[in-house]
């Protein structure tokens, strides 16, 4: 056996005779659900939040807005239900993950220094200071980045689809990694922690947060790694723990910044007060209400947006209303600054919103491009693909799929909250590229009688 080869992961079989009809009670058919029946469960506990939160917003056209609610999660799922029962793709690349691992990991490594001196103003980030002042250090970093020449930005950009592979990779094939790369992916990943925390940024803790219990349990599902109940359980517990102190984190970064809506307990762009009386807030102290207030708005905000956003005529931008990145490009190549002003963000500013520096949910972006009806189409689409990613994950083959299963785990994550995988032109690249190497690299496996065999991969 040489040194880059393995055989092939053991693998929990998730294959459904076509002829029969799956049942719900199925262990296999659950397997397959999991994800969006996760996904749902955490949309709908945002939405319970936006009517019965601290937060009241001064919604005006209910109806509208939480039929489109609706029919968005049914289309989700419907989209999710068309892939979910399909046979799994096999891999059909020539990269191996240990390759993949490696170029992710110097890509971010070279990269990190330069990083942290265009955002942080040193080489080698505080991270002392950003834990103490989250909120001037967040200031210092909007500052950096607006006034400094961005050369290391377009490298990034360029470096979007070796930048994003590396937790996912590295996380979820742990087993089938040498000690040395386990070394460096795991330097790389915390690297990214501590930059962000010296920016004063919440996103990156929350998406490493959200991203590591996620990959460990999928890997445990596909057979990469073998974990005793012990170990589910500390993965359990390590995952709660990470959460505490993302909680604690954000809750002290929210109430430190300029002006923020929890620390004045005002939101201007709603005009409204937290209610005080409010279930939540009664049995919380002053600490944790600070918090709760903090992430009633990071997570609800969005849908007070979204139901202005459905108040305006739709003015169609062709694919660069999405993204904000996106429209700037437009905007410079074309020399026309109105473009930028057409999204449904942008032209819900009349309103009292500032669509940079609030949030107004992935729904107005999309529509921006392709009204709220098509919204509902790109909704559809959106969970298919996450059912098939999810498909081929579970197969344990394609590195490519691994990484789409983590990117749309971080879309849905942020549906309430904006397009986040798209916002930046370094997540723009990455999403794109990868989806389509995933796609390059997926072969379809045609029907037939009991379970398929997984293409063996070289590690």
């Amino acid at each position: 056996m040489t040194a880059l080869e393995y055989p092939p992961p053991e693998r929990v079989d998730i294959s459904i005779d076509s002829n029969l009809c799956p049942s719900v009670s199925s262990p296999r058919t659950l397997m397959r659900l999991l994800p969006i029946i996760i996904c749902l469960s955490y949309l709908g506990l945002t939405i319970a939040f936006f009517v019965a939160g601290p937060w009241q917003y001064p919604v005006t056209n209910p109806f509208q807005l939480y039929s489109f609610l609706f029919l968005a999660h049914l289309a989700l799922l419907i989209g999710y239900l068309t892939g979910a029962f399909r046979k799994e793709g096999q891999y059909c690349g020539v990269w191996s993950v240990r390759q993949l691992v490696l170029w992710s990991a110097l890509a971010n490594l070279i990269l990190f220094f330069p990083t942290s001196q265009f955002r942080t103003g040193q080489a080698i980030p505080d991270v002392v200071y950003g834990l103490r002042d989250p909120g001037g250090a967040y200031a210092l970093s909007q500052v950096l980045r607006d006034t400094g020449e961005p050369l290391i930005e377009y490298a990034r950009i360029l470096s979007g689809p070796l930048l994003g592979p590396l937790l996912p990779l590295t996380v979820f094939y742990w087993p089938r990694l040498t000690r040395t790369l386990r070394i460096v992916g795991a330097v790389g990943i915390v690297a990214a922690v501590i930059l962000f925390i010296s920016m004063g940024t919440n996103n990156v803790i929350a998406n490493t947060v959200l991203l590591v219990p996620s990959l460990v349990i999928s890997s445990q599902f596909a057979g990469v790694m073998k974990l005793t109940r012990r170990g589910i359980a500390c993965v359990i517990a390590a995952g709660a723990c990470g959460l505490l102190v993302f909680l604690s984190f954000f809750g002290t970064a929210v109430s430190s910044r300029t002006g923020n809506p929890i620390e004045a307990r005002y939101f201007s762009a709603a005009k409204i007060s937290p209610n005080y009386d409010n279930f939540m807030m009664s049995v919380l102290g002053d600490q944790s209400t600070s918090t709760l207030l903090g992430l009633d708005i990071y997570l609800t905000q969005g849908y007070y947006a979204l139901s202005l956003s459905l108040k305006e005529p739709f003015v169609p931008m062709f694919g660069a209303g999405n993204s904000m990145f996106v429209s700037r490009q437009v905007a410079r190549i074309t020399g026309d600054d109105q473009i930028e002003r057409m999204s449904y963000p942008a032209r819900i500013e009349k309103y009292g919103w500032d669509a940079q520096g609030l949030w107004s949910s992935i729904y107005p972006w999309i529509a921006s491009d392709v009204s709220f009806p098509g919204t509902l189409l790109v909704v559809f689409i959106i969970g298919r693909l996450f059912a098939l990613s999810w498909l081929d994950t579970l197969n344990g083959a394609n590195p490519f799929a691994v990484v789409m299963f983590s990117q749309f785990l971080i879309m849905l994550f942020y549906f309430p909250a904006n397009n986040q995988l798209l916002q930046s032109g370094e997540g723009f690249a990455a999403f794109w590229v990868t989806l389509a190497l995933w796609q390059r690299t997926r072969r379809s496996v045609t029907p037939s009688k009991g379970p398929q065999r997984v293409h063996e991969l070289s590690y």
